[in-house]
């Protein structure tokens, strides 16, 4: 089946990275079919809905691909030849988005009534905009235009209702919620696997690592932040393992995933230590600790080219992402495998 899935516009690369990673993670068989402006489209089984639903952090919806059209004069002429036997019985709704500026020249307001209209016609169908049945989605992107029966979608309002000013314990330079959920689906780790944060901080990879249902281990070498990140878990009835920890000295045994973000002028202690030489030493750490070929995402400021000192500690590097965070910081976030040939 193909399925098409609505991404965020957020970040260029990280929300298509993100849904290979939570897939491979959750050992999915799939295979991605190309790529659009904020659209994907896969190929896979029905049992992908429950789990991009549950762990998508820069996924919007998706579901079955209807049909996609290129061609504007092709539009209505293919809608009317679509089978719409599924909408038998059943309440619907038509909704069209455009992504940016394409396809201009379609109104995507006379696509949703035109497309109603024939819907309605071929089933008999009782429309309802509020609360259908089914929503029927039409996606206006540089591919043409994709219609899809909506099979899920995300509840991005919880990663507002979690954002760190809201938490018990703030302190500036935490991630959002949505940015650390992605982080923690970039390491490519499943339900009931063991998932490490080497600068915990506040806690916000592991409140998300929790509410994944993994069994989430963080350290710090301040205290300060470990007693902060044990009252957040606690604010939404998490609970973690905290170690206090130096992350080049870490008593922790093997894990199966790691996603962290190493302070670097945030207002957080590096204790003298140059942002440069705590990744080094870190990455030199982890790799007795992270599982062979397994994952890790990290960030670091642009100018420390976090992936050559990655692999000069001998880790394969699979993907790279560029985040301007403001005029005087970019980040990179990099995703690098334990490599054992």
């Amino acid at each position: 089946m193909l399925i098409a899935i609505l991404l965020s516009g957020e970040h260029p690369s990280i929300p298509y990275s993100e849904v290979n990673a939570i897939l491979k993670g959750e050992e999915v068989l799939f295979n991605e079919v190309s790529r659009f402006d904020q659209l994907m489209i896969i190929n896979g089984g029905k049992e992908i809905f429950k789990i991009l639903e549950k762990r998508g952090a820069y996924i919007i919806e998706g579901g079955r691909l209807i049909v996609h059209i290129s061609n504007i004069s092709d539009l209505f002429y293919q809608c009317n030849n679509i089978d719409w036997s599924f909408l038998e019985g059943r309440s619907f709704g038509v909704r069209v988005k455009r992504i940016k500026d394409y396809w201009r020249e379609v109104s995507s307001v006379e696509v949703e009534r035109k497309l109603g209209g024939i819907i309605k016609k071929c089933t008999n169908s009782k429309v309802d905009l509020e609360s259908p049945e089914v929503w029927i989605r039409g996606i206006i992107t540089n591919g043409g235009i994709f219609i899809y029966e909506c099979n899920f979608m995300t509840n991005r309002k919880k990663f507002v209702e979690r954002r760190p000013r809201k938490r018990a314990f703030f302190h500036p330079g935490a991630l959002d919620a949505k940015l650390s959920r992605a982080f923690v689906n970039l390491c490519r780790i499943k339900k009931g696997e063991k998932f490490l944060d080497p600068f915990c901080g506040t806690g916000g990879f592991l409140i998300e690592a929790e509410l994944m249902e993994l069994e989430a281990y963080g350290s710090d070498i301040d205290l300060r932040m470990i007693k902060g990140a044990y009252r957040n878990l606690k604010y939404y009835g998490l609970e973690a393992n905290l170690i206090l920890a130096d992350a080049r000295k870490l008593p922790i045994n093997k894990v199966d995933g790691i996603s962290t973000d190493p302070p670097y002028g945030r207002g957080t202690s590096t204790k003298g230590r140059s942002i440069k030489e705590i990744i080094s030493n870190f990455l030199e750490e982890v790799k007795g600790i992270l599982r062979k070929n397994r994952f890790m995402c990290i960030a670091s400021p642009r100018e420390v080219k976090i992936e050559e000192e990655a692999r000069k500690k001998g880790y394969k590097v699979h993907e790279i992402h560029i985040m301007k965070v403001h005029k005087s910081l970019t980040r990179s976030i990099i995703v690098v495998e334990n490599y054992e040939c």
